[in-house]
């Protein structure tokens, strides 16, 4: 039989696309919600696998520029080109080895 990955739905995406760094106390610690004493506050860049909206896969170490929330829609920048795309949340398909649910 074979072994099923965990899913889960694309609502949690925030949890694993929108993460920052930032040094506190003289340590460095990540997380979403960044303190407002924080310094050196940077975005951690994610790896997506995602699905076009004209349904090619593509996939690459992306920041999250910016959310729209009420469309499910999320503004990513590639790190290597810098190239800016607009990509839907129900079409990702996986970031950093989590795989999504659409449904």
């Amino acid at each position: 039989m074979p072994i099923q990955q965990p899913k889960l739905s694309y609502t949690a995406i925030r949890n694993y696309a929108e993460r920052w760094s930032w040094q506190e106390h003289g340590e460095t610690r990540q997380g979403i919600n960044v303190p407002p004493h924080a310094t050196h506050v940077k975005q951690v860049p994610y790896y997506v696998k995602y699905v076009t909206a004209k349904g090619i896969l593509e996939s690459g170490l992306v920041i999250t520029l910016k959310v729209f929330p009420e469309e499910h829609q999320r503004m990513i920048q590639f790190v290597k080109s810098g190239e800016i795309r607009r990509i839907r949340d129900y079409l990702i398909i996986e970031i950093d080895g989590h795989r999504f649910v659409t449904h």
